[in-house]
């Protein structure tokens, strides 16, 4: 499968990491919290985590703190067609495919649930034919977007072109209370969308981008380590402390899967988890921090926008002419699971 565009968009509100902090300190829902729970939300959000500004469909920031399922639902029906929409158009542009050219439409979301999907909305707001088939992936998480790709590549079977989606709107799935991991999510995630187009044929004038294989790694007893839950009508995150220690080994064996040595690869264009679940990366794959410069500054401008993460890594190596061979796409998640691509450059 050649990628012969790829869109991003995310919400226009933007706040600083301290600009959370000062919202969360003046919110009636701190005072309810614990010291312990106090000491995270400043250590995080004034600290060096990596993270310097999110993109949270949030304006004012007060709206976060309005923990009611109906408020949760509407935010992501709201914004999560917009964002995926824009997206969409701009990897069709880069394309030079119309909507008209294009066979399957494939989102994959985590953060909300619209029934019929995501992808009946986008599909209308941007003209797709009416014969084009519609695919939702859910349950997925931050690894979604890997398994979209695998899933657009089989799709060319049957079509010349696949639009691919991977958006989340984190802001409809944020919450506070005692919980470790509940509060870490809430420092670390934001919101975001990429698109890609996958075709056939690369598309002449653009640097041609081509999915050669792919390998996945499922293992559903660290399931409780990473995953989301239902509480009181919302999405709780569960995050354990080990995450970032499973992500890079499970990142590593998917990798070995693949059947390519790291130094026959030029770029890796990881999930941008967290900071230390990438420095756990480099230490267990035994790369260097410049090697995973393009997920780290993901990281710092737009936080953890879980599955769209990566492929906006893929979007800034594009941009800045990265060096053609071999580039290693990476995904993974709840679950636990772990996913990874060889794409080839030039």
């Amino acid at each position: 499968m050649f990628i012969t565009g790829l869109g991003t968009a995310v919400p226009q509100p933007r706040h600083t990491q301290l600009e959370c902090w000062e919202a969360i300190r003046a919110s009636s829902q701190y005072a309810a919290l614990s010291s312990r729970s106090h000491a995270i939300l400043r250590k995080v959000l004034t600290g060096n985590n990596g993270i310097e500004t999110r993109h949270l469909a949030l304006d004012p920031l007060s709206e976060a703190f309005d923990f009611t399922p109906d408020a949760m639902h509407a935010r992501f029906k709201r914004v999560a067609p917009q964002i995926g929409t824009e997206a969409a158009r701009r990897a069709l542009v880069e394309s030079g495919r119309k909507p008209e050219e294009i066979g399957a439409l494939v989102v994959a979301t985590c953060t909300g649930y619209l029934c019929p999907g995501l992808s009946s909305y986008i599909g209308e707001g941007l003209g797709l034919p009416r014969n084009a088939q519609l695919l939702d992936l859910v349950g997925l998480g931050c690894g979604a977007a890997v398994p979209a790709l695998r899933t657009a590549s089989a799709l060319l079977g049957e079509t010349e072109n696949v639009l691919v989606i991977c958006l989340e709107v984190c802001s409809a799935a944020m919450y506070l209370d005692d919980d470790p991991g509940v509060l870490i999510s809430a420092c670390l995630f934001g919101d975001g969308a990429a698109a890609v187009i996958g075709s056939r044929k690369p598309q002449p004038g653009v640097r041609e981008v081509r999915m050669i294989r792919a390998e996945s790694l499922h293992v559903p007893e660290a399931r409780e380590k990473l995953r989301f839950e239902h509480r009181h009508g919302l999405l709780r995150n569960i995050l354990a402390p080990d995450v970032p220690v499973l992500s890079a080994g499970f990142a590593a064996d998917v990798l070995a899967r693949a059947d390519i040595a790291p130094a026959e690869i030029t770029e890796w264009l990881f999930h941008s988890g967290g900071r230390d679940v990438l420095r756990e990366i480099v230490k267990r794959i035994g790369l260097s921090e410049h090697a995973v410069r393009h997920s780290t500054e993901v990281l710092r401008e737009y936080g953890n926008m879980s599955s769209p993460s990566c492929l906006f890594s893929l979007r800034r190596a594009l941009d800045e002419s990265a060096a053609s061979g071999k580039w290693w796409l990476a995904s993974f998640g709840a679950g636990f699971s772990s996913h990874g691509a060889i794409l080839e450059v030039r």
